[in-house]
């Protein structure tokens, strides 16, 4: 079985703000000046995608709980140094 290059040229377009306009497969099609890129495909491992997205989910969620007991505790102490201060 022979294998294929997942290498592919394009050429890309952009607009007076540094926005892409259009993507072009042949340079020839270009209306402008265009700037060629070559792109390499990579597979994506689903599996690993969703672990890691169901790792970060837990992360933030963790965090943000920590951060709420964090600021309960930091306004008992507000409250702690003022009545110590009075």
């Amino acid at each position: 079985m022979e294998r294929r290059s997942l290498n592919y040229k394009y050429w890309v377009e952009f607009d007076e703000d540094g926005e892409i306009k259009a993507l072009h497969s042949n340079k020839y099609d270009c209306k402008s000046p265009c700037k060629e890129y070559i792109v390499k495909l990579i597979p994506i491992k689903r599996d690993v995608e969703k672990e890691l997205t169901d790792s970060i989910e837990k992360f933030s969620d963790t965090l943000i709980k920590k951060s709420k007991v964090l600021d309960t505790e930091f306004k008992k102490t507000i409250k702690t140094v003022k009545g110590v201060l009075k």
